[in-house]
């Protein structure tokens, strides 16, 4: 992790270059696809994260520090001097209010050195960096664009903020800024706020590896008399995203120096598994018994070990083939050991290979097609991935595509149905699907399939009973 090194050219070249390099991409930095049609622009990701605090020179205003990172890795560096090569972005901030009015658009570029273009891949490196700026309270949409001036690689981040008013008498606290580390520094650097470094993580993601999660804040409007009582509590509390209260860290009690205070603290995320979590922050002024919080989400990010990755792909496998396999398979299936299972998945596909000397088994390649087909068209909603599990998805998964649909829509008379003819099958076959809650999810009620669902009275049950009785 790393500081950016900014530099703040002539206004008029620096407007001149984004026209340049935001607008015009020249031709020769495009490639070109095999149809001929010139390739998007390579991107990166960029991360941003903000927190408002109150500006001490004017409390009608928030002050909102916006931090961003990306990794090195993504950057194209090219030589300079001897010994040297540099990477250069080039930044334009653009914050919106709610009405879509422009209030801020900022301009800059920055750069990094390292000794070679191998050192800069070798290992991952977040390069950081904060900007602050004064804005009334209000909602509004921050958009930060990058370009790598070597690659021509865009990265982009959008978030909504809402600056705070923190004008009032009221027990106030600032929002959280979580940080990878804090440290002691005097040096006054963009990164110091009470004689500490405060290194941001725009992302909010930790891992494991770094067992703690860091975070800052600042209270206000404490009642400081030294003749009462001088004292204010912490609480820190991991949440789950329901609001559900996991962890509680105990409560700290603090003696007051005056009107405002800071919050500097960490947490050991050790314990949690991988997730999203809530950071939890309260205050209790002793003397006026008032309370305030802060809340903040991050995520805990776990590499899944050999094992659980095995396991899940076992998991999934049986998932997979539960419609194609026989039960004697997935009985000898179920008594292997994780390291047979994987073998045994691996002669499960092979001994239905149509073409074993062919590199590719065409058998497995449908089989997938038709659980993505069935996936996007019979799920029971757009945002679940459950259309293999209806039985249109069933019979679509083990008998593929039909010979043809008859579709009979919702009448007066007779609930909405299906009639899948499959010409090729026993002599051809049938299979009728009814709605019979009116929701769209199609259930199997007859099909003259040997094996399948049989009831002779099926065109009964097509009968719409509520339109009779009216």
């Amino acid at each position: 992790m790393n500081e950016v090194k900014s530099t703040q050219p002539c206004l008029e070249v620096l407007i001149l270059l984004f026209c340049v390099v935001f607008i015009a991409i020249p031709a020769h930095a495009q490639t070109q696809l095999p149809s001929g049609v010139p390739a998007q622009p390579r991107s990166f990701y960029i991360s941003m994260d903000y927190a408002g605090f109150e500006d001490l020179t004017d409390t009608t205003f928030d002050y909102l520090e916006i931090y961003y990172s990306y990794n090195r890795r993504e950057l194209e560096f090219l030589p300079e001097e001897p010994g040297t090569v540099v990477a250069k972005i080039l930044m334009q901030l653009n914050i919106k209010d709610e009405q879509g009015n422009v209030v801020e658009n900022r301009l800059w570029t920055t750069s990094s050195q390292v000794g070679s273009a191998e050192e800069a891949k070798s290992v991952d490196f977040m390069i950081i960096d904060v900007i602050g700026i004064k804005l009334k309270p209000g909602g509004y949409l921050i958009a930060l664009q990058a370009r790598d001036a070597n690659s021509m690689a865009n990265g982009e981040a959008i978030l909504k903020a809402k600056a705070r008013d923190f004008s009032e008498s009221r027990l106030e606290m600032s929002d959280l800024e979580l940080a990878y580390n804090i440290t002691d520094d005097t040096t006054n650097g963009r990164f110091s706020k009470a004689e500490k470094k405060i290194l941001p993580n725009p992302s909010r993601i930790f891992t494991h590896e770094r067992s703690m999660l860091y975070f800052y804040g600042e209270l206000y409007n404490l009642a400081f008399d030294p003749q009462a009582k001088p004292d204010y509590t912490l609480d820190f509390s991991v949440l789950d995203t329901t609001g559900k209260k996991l962890k509680e860290y105990g409560e700290q009690t603090h003696t007051k120096l005056g009107n405002s205070a800071v919050i500097i603290s960490g947490i050991n995320i050790g314990p949690f598994s991988g997730g999203e979590y809530l950071l939890q922050v309260e205050a209790s002024d002793q003397q006026t018994r008032q309370k305030v919080s802060s809340t903040k989400k991050f995520v805990i990010f776990r590499e899944k070990t050999a094992d659980e990755l095995l396991g899940e792909a076992i998991k999934q496998f049986k998932q997979d083939v539960i419609y194609i396999a026989t039960p004697g398979e997935l009985s000898i299936f179920d008594q292997l050991n994780n390291v047979g299972k994987k073998n045994y998945i691996d002669e499960f596909w092979r001994k239905r290979d149509p073409s074993p000397g062919t590199p590719e088994n065409e058998f497995k390649t449908e089989h997938y097609q038709r659980i993505a087909y069935t996936n996007a068209h019979f799920s029971r909603n757009s945002s679940s991935d459950d259309g293999w599990n209806t039985d249109m998805g069933r019979i679509y998964i083990r008998y593929g595509e039909s010979s043809e649909i008859e579709r009979h829509p919702s009448t007066r008379g007779e609930k909405p149905w299906e009639k899948w003819n499959y010409n090729d099958i026993q002599g051809g076959v049938y299979f009728i699907f009814l709605d019979e809650d009116g929701y769209g999810v199609y259930r199997l009620v007859h099909s003259t399939m040997t094996g399948e669902v049989h009831d002779s009275q099926w065109e009964e049950r097509l009968k719409n009973t509520e339109s009779n009785e009216e």
